[in-house]
């Protein structure tokens, strides 16, 4: 079904569960959702529309699950209802930007903001798998960071738990490819898949690429399932050691080696150590029993002796530093080749894209271009205000979804 014909049918059913739909403000794999008001509760709340009726078993699913669960990072179900033959979703509306659109803003994030985001995502996760349930695909299009820093996961639209009937035939895959662990592929997905996919998330919101990425899925597919990718503190030489270790211990190709969830959360809730205040009980150890300090003062000893005992008119041929180990890093041969980008807007069915040379295209429109390659245009649509954008070809990002403003 287009977003027009969506579009009519919002339209037709202004109300819904006592709602008014207000606006459109996002897509999924098996509706639209809409803002939408309840005036005899004085409540807003996001209603998700099922439109693909060969789905409704999976959207049930979904808010089987979602109405089973009570987290504060987890969005709240109020009621699943069907509409004459339409399944609605209706649940807890959150404020701020979904967290693909707050990384695109920013480029990239620093190390406190990814730990405070990553630490949320974690105990969502820890909650999830202490009742058993699997979430399946972790991505930024599935949270939101709220103004006061709180992160909530909205969408269950492919999770499951042991009650889950099978609902993917033989042979499919779930999930968002580049964020799926290599057991996925096998169809042998567990809990610890949702910590690979958060390690994903994890790089990309620190340095604004994916670990794992390719022109096609059989080659990116290759890559996951090797476990290959640029070690982050090559490109992030400041990288906290927390996040460091998060990144490594959750890409393990090994499921057995890999991070639990429970394990994340206890990581990111380490807390610095506290000096001991002056005149502790304890006594210190002396100075000479610290290993550290014993090489440092035996190795500036010997720079004293080598100064004091070598004419000062002597060549000395220092040994050559070491390069750096770069032997994991892997450039992706790619990278001179044309990518893809996909532009649309998801609040209006309508919208169109000016480009620079005033060529007007429909929405969603798809821009070619090289790695680094900037573009400028327009969004606009009757009755909004237009929007002036500026993008770059990258390798972590295939597609951008914007929202335009109501002229007031």
């Amino acid at each position: 079904m287009s977003h027009l014909q969506n579009m009519d049918y919002a339209n037709k059913y202004q109300e819904i569960g006592g709602y008014r739909l207000i606006e459109k403000i996002g897509s999924g794999g098996m509706g639209d959702v809409y803002k939408a008001f309840n005036a005899a509760l004085n409540r807003t709340a996001a209603i998700k529309i099922l439109h693909q009726k060969n789905m409704g078993e999976r959207f049930k699913n979904e808010a089987y699950i979602q109405s089973s669960v009570s987290h504060p990072n987890i969005a709240c179900l109020y009621e699943y209802l069907v509409t004459g033959d339409t399944a609605c979703i209706i649940m807890e509306y959150v404020e701020g930007d979904s967290l693909d659109v707050y990384l695109h803003r920013r480029g990239k994030l620093s190390n406190e903001e990814t730990e405070n985001i990553i630490k949320q995502i974690a105990a969502a996760l820890v909650y999830l798998h202490n009742k058993d349930i699997l979430h399946r695909d972790i991505k930024p299009q599935n949270f939101k960071v709220q103004p006061n820093g709180t992160v909530t996961m909205l969408d269950f639209g492919i999770a499951k738990n042991k009650y889950t009937p099978k609902l993917t035939q033989q042979g499919y895959l779930v999930g968002t490819t580049e964020y799926m662990a290599p057991e996925q592929f096998q169809q042998q997905v567990q809990k610890k898949s949702d910590v690979w996919s958060l390690g994903v998330l994890t790089y990309e919101l620190l340095t604004g690429y994916m670990p794992f990425d390719a022109n096609n899925a059989v080659t990116m597919r290759v890559k996951i399932e090797k476990g290959e990718f640029t070690r982050p503190r090559i490109l992030l030489p400041h990288l906290s050691d927390k996040l460091n270790t998060f990144i490594e211990k959750s890409l393990q190709v090994n499921p057995a080696n890999r991070f639990s969830a429970a394990a994340a959360e206890a990581l990111f809730k380490e807390e610095k150590p506290v000096l001991k205040p002056a005149g502790s009980m304890h006594n210190p150890k002396p100075l000479w029993a610290n290993k550290k300090i014993l090489m440092i003062a035996a190795g500036l000893l010997l720079l004293v002796i080598i100064a004091v005992t070598i004419p000062k008119n002597t060549n000395i041929a220092l040994p050559e530093q070491p390069e750096p180990d770069v032997s994991d890093v892997h450039v992706e041969p790619g990278n001179e080749l044309t990518r893809t980008l996909s532009i649309d807007v998801s609040n209006v069915s309508n919208a169109y894209i000016i480009l620079q040379n005033g060529d007007r295209k429909k929405l969603p429109y798809e821009i070619t271009g090289k790695e680094g390659e900037s573009f400028k245009f327009r969004l606009e649509a009757d009755g909004y205000e237009s929007k002036d954008v500026d993008v770059s070809i990258t390798v972590g990002r295939k597609s951008y979804e914007y929202n335009l403003d109501k002229i007031k």
